[in-house]
């Protein structure tokens, strides 16, 4: 079946990547119509064939479209997503998808009541470096994983945001803007509840939104993950870092030189089963003690690959035909905003924030 898709705001994201995924041959959706305040955004939308609207109430009335893409500045997410919502619309929004939980929850209200699906543009999640790591877990080969390290940094950037990113009433800073999707990526592989959340958010560049931010959270099983961004890095480290009580996992960003470090035979060593200590203190007690003999070294990625994100279209329209579940879960994207807000209240208080 095929979809059609109206898009709220047809600026860089809705009329650049947004448009040439949905125009791609692979994916179930037509573009149709455009509402956007700037005429040469209509400009734009009228070359390539598209109804345009600059009244928000005879778009959502034309009924020209099945799916709305909201790509607007963040602090518009939420009111124009309801709006296509109870106007009978399926959505998918762009990201960071709101200013608050509040208003994810709103949005996750309004998305029960009328029947219609709700998704965000978390298209990260078919990252090729994310799904290397992802298939290098599930091997099991690094055992119970111990943490997990997550990171962007960006060495050939200006060092500061840019656009409405530099300002804090559009939902900018680097944390929001490149962290959220870091975040969503960790979530995503770890479900285990929360403990804990501590982080430093700041601008090193820039004036009122963060450039740098440095988050680690602690899960209920002890594990715990680190995200970090920042715009100005001269010496990057890898992408990602995970460590398992049986080796470790190295991906950069450019998937070049990936690889897992495991061990793969132990001997077992004889310990002291009696010291005295210079205070004439006798401990007798005995463990068993293991040391590596062998490591092995894993090239990755272990099979081919190939980054989609387009997979995230496919994904909403086959799980609009009921055949199979949604991927980007309004629930998960609530998860991570809730995430977010913690980081920030430690930041702003110095203090780990219980979850």
């Amino acid at each position: 079946m095929q979809y059609r898709v109206g898009y709220i705001g047809f600026g860089g994201m809705g009329g650049g990547y947004h448009y040439d995924t949905a125009i791609r041959e692979d994916v179930p959706f037509t573009p149709t119509a455009v509402f956007d305040l700037r005429e040469e955004q209509r400009t734009l939308a009228k070359s390539r064939g598209l109804k345009t609207f600059n009244n928000l109430r005879d778009f959502l009335d034309s009924r020209m479209f099945d799916l709305v893409v909201v790509a607007m500045p963040n602090q518009y997410h939420c009111p124009m997503t309801c709006a296509a919502l109870e106007a009978g619309y399926h959505v998918l929004c762009e990201k960071p998808v709101a200013m608050s939980s509040a208003e994810i929850e709103k949005m996750i209200a309004v998305s029960h009541k009328t029947g219609k699906m709700f998704t965000v543009h978390h298209n990260r999640r078919w990252d090729r470096d994310f799904l290397i790591l992802k298939q290098a877990l599930d091997t099991g080969k690094i055992g119970n994983l111990i943490t997990l390290e997550n990171r962007i940094h960006s060495k050939n950037g200006r060092g500061m945001m840019f656009g409405w990113r530099l300002y804090a009433d559009h939902g900018g800073g680097m944390f929001g803007d490149w962290g959220i999707h870091m975040l969503d990526q960790m979530l995503y592989l770890v479900q285990e509840p929360i403990r804990s959340v501590w982080a430093k958010i700041q601008p090193i560049r820039s004036w009122e939104v963060d450039d740098y931010a440095k988050v680690i959270i602690t899960f209920e099983s002890g594990l715990t993950a680190q995200v970090e961004s920042s715009t100005f890095t001269p010496i990057p480290l890898p992408k990602w870092y995970a460590c398992g009580d049986r080796g470790a996992i190295v991906v950069p960003e450019t998937c070049g030189n990936a690889g897992i470090m495991r061990y793969v035979r132990e001997a077992a060593e004889t310990p002291e089963t009696a010291i005295v200590y210079p205070d004439s203190r006798v401990d007798s007690r005995s463990f068993d003690c293991y040391t590596v003999t062998e490591w092995e070294e894993i090239s990755l990625p272990m099979s081919p690959l190939p980054q989609d994100w387009a997979s995230l279209y496919k994904n909403v329209a086959t799980a609009l035909e009921g055949k199979e579940e949604l991927v980007v879960t309004p629930e998960s994207v609530l998860r991570c905003f809730k995430v977010i807000e913690a980081a920030h209240k430690s930041s702003e208080t110095g203090l780990a924030i219980e979850f």
